[in-house]
C-alpha cells in the first residue's frame, strides 16, 4: 500500500441490516473471517452539516493487507440508514486510513476547498474521526479515517 496526500487504502465497506448474521454467512459460504464486532457511538457527529446523534454497529475482518468492513445502523439517521432505503444492503464506501488526524483534517480541507462537502462526520473523541465525501463519479463514498486505536471487540465471529 502506498502512502498518498490522501491516506492509504484501508477497507472495503458493505451497509447491511444485521452485522452479526452477515459476517456468520461469509464465514460460512466464503471462509471471510473472523470478524470483530463493535458498537460505534461517536461523541459528536453530523449528517450533511447537521448534528445527529449515531450509533451503529461494525464488524472488521482482515484479508491479506487489507479488510472487509460491515456496517448496520442502530440510530435513526445516518448515511446507512440511507443507503438502506434507497438501495438495499452492499457496496457502500472504500476507506483511506490516515496516521494522524492532522493529516485527514489536510486531505478533507483540499476536497472541501474542490467543492465537495462531507456527507456525514464523526468525532470518535481520543480514538479518532472519520467523514464521507460521497464521489457521484463513481456512485459511492470514500471515508476518511483516522483511529489511536480501538476498544477490544465486543464479540469475535469466527
Amino acid at each position: 500500500m502506498l502512502a498518498s496526500p490522501f491516506g492509504t487504502y484501508h477497507h472495503t465497506s458493505f451497509v447491511v441490516r444485521d452485522v452479526d448474521a452477515t459476517a456468520r454467512q461469509l464465514v460460512a459460504s466464503a471462509g471471510i473471517g473472523p470478524w470483530h464486532v463493535w458498537t460505534i457511538t461517536p461523541v459528536a457527529a453530523t449528517l450533511r452539516g447537521r448534528p445527529i446523534a449515531l450509533s451503529f454497529r461494525v464488524a472488521m475482518a482482515e484479508h491479506g493487507g487489507a479488510s472487509y468492513e460491515l456496517i448496520a445502523p442502530v440510530s435513526a439517521e445516518s448515511v446507512y440508514v440511507e443507503h438502506l432505503e434507497t438501495r438495499g444492503e452492499g457496496f457502500h464506501h472504500t476507506c483511506h486510513m490516515f496516521a494522524s488526524r492532522d493529516a485527514l483534517r489536510e486531505a478533507k480541507a483540499t476536497l472541501v476547498a474542490g467543492g465537495r462537502e462531507p456527507t456525514q462526520e464523526g468525532d470518535l473523541g481520543s480514538l479518532g474521526e472519520f467523514c464521507y465525501f460521497l464521489l457521484p463519479e463513481i456512485g459511492a463514498s470514500l471515508e476518511f479515517l483516522f483511529l489511536e486505536g480501538l476498544p477490544p471487540p465486543e464479540k469475535c465471529i469466527a
